[in-house]
């Protein structure tokens, strides 16, 4: 993306428009149009939540192929479907050009916020996002930002239109910051309606503007005081989740050694119906929100002097997790006398959660790469996944209905699509690492 360097004035078009005195009354004729920076796992299905309710919606990646599907009415997504999309194809529209969105009257940001290889928030996403959206704003129109950030980014998006516009937000140009809440391929019904959304904007009429759009997708809609506080709630949420996790690793570290199975003990804490959140076991964490969004919390907190100890120590404990499950994987073959080195092991589910094809910081990554280099001789099998690279050499795919369970020394249960943990295929393996806790219990199966 071109970084600007001077400054801009407010777009000048024929659809130049102050909204400040209709915006309600086009949001209820649903006149209003939306502006979607980011069509993934986040941004289409607001786009879809948008379009659903009435609104012309553009949507804008850079993903050509994205672009393609959206306009085809073809999803990518596992929690959307072709005929959703086919249902809205009125509506919505895509487009790989940011000048695309130059009809819009609200824009939502909704780019990656990844990490940077020392730890610390990578906002290149954003910031080029708002440098592409940037010659587009005019009187009136509402900007929001989606993408979960460290406190204070949307508070600085606000000062660089003000340095670089003509603009003045919470004034003349609207600004909030609404976190997304999105869980892919979540089974318990939690959808963008029944989600309830935080908004905080750059002054009370930033903020009652965000509240009365969300409002159209979601049915529930909290205002906060502030950007930072919704911002810092989003980053917190997250930060709750990798601490007990973090807990839930070494309370299963200790059921192994009392020989007790983690899950059952969990399972029976969670009946008391107040007081306590189940939280169980695995392989690590992957995703766009467990291992990166603590991070920027820490890193905010060092900056001001008060380090979280607590949060630091639990997201070194999770990141950590992958290696343990290779070095269990040679404890076991050990008591075999068997090596890791020349060992046959096959990974079974390599995306980061199961019912998704999404490998951002899956810990199956990490575990693979980690048994390669120990030696091991890998394979894995994966529905949602038919190719995997991983540091830069192709993975053997296996098809399950052609594993030949026996012939591997080890194998290993990381993430379970559909109901393959039930499959009784797994009584022909030698050896089985369950990850999770979720296979029956068995003589050759053993829980890590």
């Amino acid at each position: 993306m071109t970084m600007l360097s001077g400054p801009v004035r407010p777009a000048e078009t024929g659809a130049t428009r102050d909204l400040a005195g209709d915006f309600a009354q086009r949001v209820a004729e649903r006149t209003l149009r939306v502006g979607i920076v980011g069509l993934g796992y986040t941004g289409l299905p607001l786009a879809l939540g948008f379009a659903g309710a009435g609104f012309a919606v553009t949507g804008c990646d850079l993903d050509p192929r994205k672009v393609t599907a959206v306009n085809r009415g073809e999803s990518y997504l596992p929690d959307l479907t072709d005929l959703e999309l086919q249902d809205v194809a009125e509506k919505l529209t895509a487009t790989t050009e940011h000048i695309g969105l130059r009809e819009a009257d609200v824009l939502i940001l909704c780019v990656p916020t990844p990490v940077t290889a020392d730890g610390g928030a990578d906002l290149s996403y954003v910031h080029g996002a708002v440098d592409s959206v940037l010659p587009l704003l005019r009187p009136g129109m509402l900007l929001v930002l989606q993408s979960t950030v460290p406190v204070g980014t949307t508070a600085e998006i606000a000062r660089t239109i003000a340095e670089r516009t003509e603009l003045v937000p919470g004034e003349s140009l609207f600004v909030a910051m609404a976190p997304e809440r999105v869980d892919p391929a979540n089974t318990n019904g939690w959808t963008l309606a029944n989600t309830a959304k935080l908004v905080g904007g750059i002054g009370a009429e930033s903020t009652a503007r965000a509240e009365l759009l969300f409002g159209q997708v979601c049915r529930s809609v909290h205002p906060v005081s502030s950007p930072d506080v919704a911002e810092l709630s989003k980053v917190y949420e997250n930060t709750f989740r990798l601490v007990n996790i973090a807990l839930a690793l070494e309370f299963s570290d200790l059921c192994g050694k009392l020989g007790l199975r983690a899950r059952e003990v969990i399972d029976a804490a969670a009946t008391k119906p107040f007081g306590f959140l189940a939280h169980y076991p695995g392989p690590g964490v992957g995703g766009e929100c467990i291992p990166v969004d603590p991070l920027f919390l820490i890193e905010r907190a060092e900056l001001e002097g008060t380090p979280l100890e607590l949060v630091a120590t639990a997201q070194r404990r999770v990141a950590g997790r992958p290696g343990q499950v290779v070095d269990r994987i040679e404890e076991l073959l050990a008591e075999r006398d068997a090596k890791l080195a020349g060992a046959k092991v096959l990974v079974v589910g390599v995306s980061y959660k199961p019912g998704v094809s999404d490998l951002r910081n899956a810990p199956a990554l990490d575990i693979i790469q980690l048994l390669r280099e120990a030696g091991a001789e890998v394979a894995y099998h994966d529905p949602m996944v038919p190719q995997l690279t991983v540091d830069g050499h192709q993975v053997a795919s296996v098809e399950w209905a052609d594993a030949r369970l026996a012939d591997y020394d080890c194998v290993v249960l990381v993430t379970p699509h559909g109901r393959i943990a039930a499959d009784p295929v797994w009584a022909e393996a030698e050896l089985v690492l369950d990850t999770r806790g979720d296979l029956a219990p068995a003589g050759n199966v053993v829980v890590l």
